[in-house]
C-alpha cells in the first residue's frame, strides 16, 4: 500500500501547486507520485456534462488492455504506479518514477531502485506474475520549470508481458484535431479512487492514506487548448503551451497511484496513445494536493510524440536482445538460426562398372576390358558359349 510522504516534493508558487509524493512505508517503495489535475468539462456550463467514471470515486474498468500495474517489489499487493504495454517488451511510464528534479536543478536518481510490471489489465495480488525490468529510457526534455515538464521514461522488459504489436501513437496533427474538438479521452490507472479528506480536513490531507487500486480504473477527461484555461481556471501557465492539456471540473481527477498510466482515445477506429496520465496544477488529486483552485485545476502531459528518440533506442535495444535470445536458443536446441544455414551434404558416388569382351581375327583372339569395351580394328566381337 502507498504510504506517501506529505512533506516531500512539493513544489509551490502563487496559486500553482504540483504536488509529488515519495512512498516512505518501505524504502523499496521510493515512488513518487504526481498528483494531477486532469477532468472533463465542456466549453460552457451550459453544455456540461459529468463523466460517469473517474479515479476519484471511479469504478473499475478493464477496457484498456494494455494498461499495467508496477511495483517496487516482487511481492507487493497494491501497485505503486502504472504503466502503458506498447509491445510486449516495451513500457511507457512516468519519468518522475525514475527521477526527482528539484527547484534548483538538483537530479534525484532512482533508476538503481527495482522495478517490476505486473501482467496488463489485471487485478493485482502478491502472487501476481511481474515480469523486472532490465532497461530504462528516460526522457531528454524531463525539468522543472513551476511543474515537472518533459515527464516521461520508457522500460524495457526481461521477457514479453504479452503478445502485443507496437500500439498505434498520435501525432501533432492528431492532437491539434482533438484539441479544436474539445474531445474526450480516457485515462486509466492502478490509483487511489477514495477521499483522503474528512469534513474540516485541509490540505493535504495526509493522514487519510488510502491504498491504491488493485484494479484499473478509468477516467474520461476532455482535451483543451491552452486558450481555453483563463476563462476556465483564472489564471494561465505559459510553461505548459504545446503540452496535451487536459481539463474538468470540481473534485473528479487522477489520484496517487495513476502516475504512468495512460491516455488513450479512439481515433479512425482505432485505439491511439497520446501520452502518460497528466500532471496537476492546483487540481484535488483525491485531497493529497497542497493547494486546490476549487475549479479542477490544469492537467499538463508530455505528448507521445515529443519522445519519438527514446522510443527508437528503445527499440533497438529490445531488437539487438531478441536476436541474441534467437541465438542462444539455437544453440541449446541445435535448429540454425536464419543467418546460418546447414552445409549441404554431398551424396556418395560409385566407380563406373567395367565389363569383358572376348575379340577375334582368324585364329587369333584377346579379351578386352573396360567400362565400354570395344574390339580392335580387325577384330569382331565373339560370345562364348559354355
Amino acid at each position: 500500500m502507498i504510504r506517501p510522504h506529505p512533506k516531500v516534493g512539493r513544489q509551490e508558487e502563487k496559486y500553482c501547486v504540483e504536488t509529488i509524493y515519495f512512498t516512505s512505508k518501505d524504502r523499496l517503495f521510493l515512488a513518487m507520485k504526481f498528483r494531477a489535475a486532469a477532468v472533463a468539462l465542456a466549453l460552457s456550463a451550459s453544455s456540461f456534462t459529468q463523466p460517469a467514471n473517474a479515479s476519484y470515486n471511479g469504478v473499475i474498468e478493464y477496457s484498456n488492455t494494455r494498461v499495467v500495474p508496477i511495483f517496487r517489489n516482487i511481492d507487493q499487493e497494491f501497485p505503486s504506479w502504472s504503466g502503458y504495454a506498447y509491445s510486449s517488451r516495451i513500457i511507457f511510464t512516468a519519468g518522475h518514477s525514475e527521477v526527482t528534479v528539484k527547484e534548483n536543478g538538483e537530479r534525484i536518481d532512482h533508476s538503481g531502485l527495482p522495478a517490476f510490471v505486473g501482467l496488463p489489465n489485471s487485478k493485482t495480488s502478491k502472487d501476481l506474475k511481474k515480469v523486472p525490468v532490465v532497461k530504462r529510457f528516460l526522457s531528454t526534455t524531463m525539468r522543472l520549470e513551476g511543474g515537472t515538464m518533459g515527464d516521461f521514461a520508457i522500460y524495457v522488459l526481461g521477457e514479453d508481458i504479452g503478445d502485443f504489436k507496437p500500439a498505434k501513437l498520435g501525432t501533432l496533427e492528431i492532437q491539434k484535431e482533438l484539441e479544436a474538438q474539445r474531445a474526450f479521452v480516457e485515462v486509466t490507472g492502478y490509483g487511489e479512487y477514495r477521499d483522503r479528506c474528512k469534513d474540516g480536513d485541509q490540505l493535504p490531507c495526509s493522514a487519510q492514506q488510502p491504498a491504491t487500486s488493485q484494479e484499473p480504473r478509468k477516467l474520461k477527461v476532455q482535451v483543451r487548448p491552452y486558450e481555453d484555461f483563463l476563462s476556465l481556471v483564472g489564471y494561465e501557465r505559459p510553461q505548459v503551451k504545446g503540452s496535451l492539456l487536459t481539463w474538468g471540473g470540481g473534485k473528479i481527477s487522477p489520484c496517487g497511484g495513476d502516475s504512468g498510466g495512460s491516455v488513450t482515445t479512439t481515433y479512425k477506429g482505432e485505439e491511439i496513445y497520446l501520452s502518460v496520465t497528466p500532471n496537476g496544477m492546483n487540481g484535488y488529486a483525491c485531497g493529497a494536493a497542497g493547494y486546490y483552485d476549487g475549479k479542477g485545476g490544469i492537467g499538463y502531459a508530455s505528448p507521445i510524440q515529443a519522445h519519438l528518440d527514446i522510443l527508437k533506442e528503445a527499440e533497438d535495444f529490445v531488437a539487438t536482445v531478441l536476436a541474441q535470445e534467437a541465438i542462444e536458443n539455437a544453440k541449446v536446441t541445435g535448429t540454425p538460426t536464419s543467418s546460418a544455414s546447414p552445409a549441404p551434404v554431398a551424396k556418395p558416388t560409385t566407380a563406373p562398372k567395367k565389363s569383358t569382351i572376348t575379340c577375334v581375327r582368324g585364329n587369333t583372339g584377346k579379351n578386352v576390358t573396360s567400362v565400354n569395351p570395344k574390339c580392335p580394328k580387325g577384330y569382331k566381337k565373339v560370345k562364348i558359349r559354355v
